[in-house]
């Protein structure tokens, strides 16, 4: 398995992962899966013929389609051939250009006339991408200034919905510009500020992690954040786990290793998540991997019997991975399907069986190290092919050492791996202009906020809304909440909310998050008679709870708690928000 910093830090928030270890949170889901992608780089369109603005300067700007007769490209799409309205989930496109282009974007957009009065939602969004544009041209003090304007319009048309969410991203975009200004202190209040607004959304948290650590890329500010985070993003926890495992910080890994799980909610039919199966595949190296290394480091603590159960539980995981597939029931040998499934597995299964007999040997042989001399142990480390695992600090630690020079020399060569982690962090951490803008939250307006009440059956009524499901007679439940037009914030509060009211109807005072994700749901469309299409089909959050009371935490948590989130917290706070409906 390969290393590295610059894959372990997206892997924490949610981003793109190198595929050593790549579990993502958020994905793309479709109905069948297909990705999406921006590039870097391209020419801008011309400009109208009559000076306005061209449809493609209203992407550059903020990365929406330009309006269109009744339609303001950004939370309402012409319906009945164009003789009324109605909401849409409308998607910012990739933006790929910045700076001075983009401004000059920005200025023909906002003085284009198709920018009616009746807009001033798309124009507070295009003033909020200019502020971004600013910023990329190294004019950050006009952005605060163009963040302002925007904010003004949400006030003067008295829109609570605004300040939820192009608010806050004019406060991201302040917190961006002040810490390219260097003021410090005012962009982190700035973040905290959007942070608390909106504290059970994880979009929102994510947007604020990365803006935290686009300021602060040391290793004791990303360990605090994401720590931070752990409790309602436990997919955050792996990432955790292996900086502190790398930084030979193994006490850290331990305690948090608990909170990694690779099982998550449990999905519905008729979806499928994009690169699902690649992924399924990259996963075996993954366990296996993260397995292995909790064991190594259960075993530097002095808990050899905890080590040897930790790569016992990976050995049985991957013998019922490689084992072929059982005839059915009915006599007849497996389905083709199962077959070809089993053969795909094989080559991943046999790697991370590899890899897993290097993390035992690594554990048999790591007391040799402190009798041997260096040359001795090395070579037999070369020889056993240890020195692929990430264990150098722990290697240079236990060295025997003759004397001042081989101290220092230890002293030396740990310095030199924590400086090539920290270059890889820093170079990981930087927030480019593009990623901001694909995490600044879209427009809510009241016809698209939705209230709690339970989905249908996606047939004959509509999978909109809250569904649960229960796992056998356990206090684990998976819970999701759809919504084919609220943004991914609302829809991540919503199933928060319905996993706290399910806690209180069940008699529990506390929830754990074990797992979560969020989809961007896109249909294909397709059929003999028409092109085939993708439609934007909204956004669902699907959480994998388990209740406790908090006075009855069982011994497997113990040590645990600051991981359990009061119910009545988020009921308190979300259901004034979503009126509650009558799903209990």
């Amino acid at each position: 398995m390969k290393f590295c910093f610059s894959a372990l830090l997206p892997l924490a928030m949610g981003l793109a992962a190198c595929p050593a270890l790549a579990v993502e949170n958020d994905k793309l889901a479709k109905v069948p899966g297909a990705g999406m992608s921006a590039a870097k780089t391209a020419p801008p369109l011309p400009v109208g013929q009559d000076g306005s603005a061209s449809d493609n300067d209203f992407r550059i700007c903020d990365g929406y389609a330009a309006p269109k007769g009744k339609s303001d490209g950004i939370a309402r799409e012409s319906f009945l051939f164009g003789a009324t309205t109605r909401s849409a989930d409308l998607r910012r496109g990739g933006m790929r250009i910045f700076g001075e282009t983009g401004v000059s974007a920005c200025s023909r957009a906002l003085v284009d006339s198709r920018l009616v009065d009746n807009f001033w939602l798309r124009r507070a969004s295009l003033l909020q991408g200019q502020a971004v544009q600013k910023i990329a041209a190294g004019n950050a003090e006009a952005a605060l200034k163009l963040a302002d304007d925007s904010d003004a319009l949400g006030a003067a048309n008295n829109d609570p919905y605004f300040a939820r969410s192009i608010g806050i991203g004019n406060q991201a975009v302040r917190a961006y510009a002040l810490s390219k200004l260097g003021r410090k202190e005012e962009a982190i209040a700035a973040i905290a500020k959007f942070r608390n607004q909106r504290r059970w959304s994880q979009s929102i948290a994510d947007l604020a992690t990365r803006l935290t650590l686009d300021m602060d890329h040391s290793l004791p500010a990303q360990v605090v954040e994401l720590r931070s985070r752990i409790a309602l993003a436990p997919e955050k926890s792996i990432g955790l786990f292996w900086m502190n495992f790398l930084s030979g910080q193994y006490q850290a890994a331990r305690d948090i290793a608990p909170a990694v799980s690779f099982d998550l909610p449990k999905q519905r039919g008729g979806w499928t998540l994009t690169d699902a199966a690649e992924a399924e595949l990259k996963e075996i190296g993954v366990r296996t991997g993260f397995y292995g290394a909790w064991a190594y480091a259960e075993n530097v603590a002095g808990n050899s019997e905890e080590a040897k159960a930790l790569i016992t539980l990976a050995g049985v995981e991957l013998d019922e991975i490689m084992a072929p597939p059982p005839p059915r029931t009915d006599g007849r040998p497996p389905r083709k399907k199962d077959v070809e499934a089993h053969a795909r597995r094989q080559p991943h299964a046999r790697k991370a069986r590899d890899e897993l007999n290097l993390w035992a040997a690594a554990i048999a042989y790591r007391p040799m190290i402190a009798i041997k001399p260096i040359e001795q142990s090395h070579a037999e480390m070369r020889k056993k092919r240890l020195v692929e695992l990430p264990i150098a600090i722990d290697v240079l630690r236990l060295t025997p050492q003759m004397g001042p020079d081989d101290k220092a020399d230890v002293e030396r060569a740990i310095a030199a791996i924590e400086l090539r982690n920290a270059q890889e962090r820093s170079a990981a951490l930087d927030l480019s202009f593009d990623e901001f803008m694909e995490m600044l939250p879209k427009p809510e307006t009241p016809k698209v906020v939705p209230v709690l009440k339970p989905a249908g059956d996606g047939y004959f009524l509509s999978d909109t809304g809250l569904s649960r499901n229960r796992e056998g007679d356990s206090d684990t439940w998976t819970i999701r909440y759809t919504h084919a037009l609220a943004p991914k914030a609302a829809v991540e509060e919503l199933a928060l909310l319905g996993a706290a009211q399910t806690a209180r109807k069940e008699g529990f005072d506390r929830l754990l998050v074990l797992s979560r994700i969020a989809l961007t749901r896109t249909t294909h469309v397709s059929g003999g008679y028409i092109p085939p299409f993708d439609q934007n089909s909204g956004y669902e959050a699907q959480l994998r709870v388990r209740f406790f009371h908090a006075t009855q935490i069982p011994m497997d948590l113990r040590g645990a708690e600051w991981r359990l989130v009061s119910v009545e917290d988020i009921i308190t706070e979300l259901s004034p928000r979503y009126r509650e409906g009558a799903i209990i």
